[in-house]
């Protein structure tokens, strides 16, 4: 099982090529490629983008990292068309062949927000199948997350919409912090799934009230019975951890030695995995 994190603050405040250096320094087997960040609209320069993506490939590779697993940008709005004719979607498009050439098998993309009067399945269902022609053209993933602002706060509503979009292209992202604050503890969330549908994960901590994304242990969540869910679950991804606001406010200085700890927790969470697995 790979430890990977989310690598976009750290591409954000030290470039692209540093920041992955840092990140395998730290102890990770790979990254999970932000295309976007914290719906700040910040998305990848795509122009070339065959030829920077063959070239991020070739680094990723020649330091010992791994990228199987992205996050997809957050631009096509409600209201959008699906077709090329649309930027973001365009974008989509780029974005998809890009990952797929890094070596990424799943990319989660968000779900549409739409407004308090709006058809949220319809939308999004149309957008997903929308995007399903170029997963398969790029033998890429689409991963549907549970996101706090959607209709996937359960894990029966989520799986009845990826079952409803009909093609082994989609797939789940189970966040366990999203899963806390919408009253649903991930143990239970994630044992709820129907099977085969969870392909990554997206790991870190909470309050149990706000979206904090803190390393694990910092909050409240049991993480003895996550890790045994995923077990039981039979899940074969990723160990992927997104701490981001662990690293707010951060001195620069002491980023290195931040990531050190979180990739030592990872590994702990990895051991406890095959622990478990193991004693099965």
């Amino acid at each position: 099982m790979n430890l990977t994190i989310e690598h976009f603050p750290f591409r954000l405040k030290f470039g692209e090529e540093k920041a992955l250096e840092m990140i395998k320094n730290a102890g990770f087997d790979g990254i999970d490629y932000s295309f976007n960040y914290n719906g700040q609209g910040v998305s990848i320069d795509l122009n070339e983008h065959v030829k920077k993506a063959a070239n991020l490939n070739s680094f990723i590779k020649n330091i010992g990292l791994s990228c199987t697993q992205a996050h997809a940008p957050f631009e096509v709005k409600y209201g959008d068309e699906f077709t090329v004719d649309n930027e973001a979607f365009s974008n989509m498009i780029r974005v998809f062949e890009f990952a797929s050439i890094i070596g990424v098998k799943v990319i989660v993309v968000h779900s549409i927000r739409v407004p308090e009067n709006g058809d949220f399945f319809n939308c999004n269902f149309d957008y997903y199948k929308a995007l399903e022609p170029y997963a398969k053209k790029f033998e890429i993933k689409i991963a549907v997350e549970n996101l706090v602002n959607s209709i996937f706060w359960h894990p029966v509503k989520l799986s009845q919409f990826i079952r409803q979009l009909n093609s082994d292209v989609f797939c789940a992202c189970i966040d366990v912090g999203h899963s806390m604050i919408t009253g649903t503890q991930p143990e239970n969330f994630i044992s709820g799934m129907d099977k085969n549908l969870i392909k990554c994960i997206h790991l870190h901590d909470t309050d149990g009230k706000g979206d904090k994304h803190w390393i694990p242990f910092q909050g409240i969540q049991n993480w003895e019975k996550t890790i045994e869910s995923l077990v039981d679950y039979g899940y074969d991804g990723d160990m992927g951890l997104e701490v981001i606001h662990s690293f707010d406010n951060l001195p620069t200085q002491l980023y290195q030695s931040l990531l050190r700890h979180t990739a030592d927790v990872g590994k702990y969470l990895v051991n406890r995995f095959e622990t478990i697995k193991s004693a099965k």
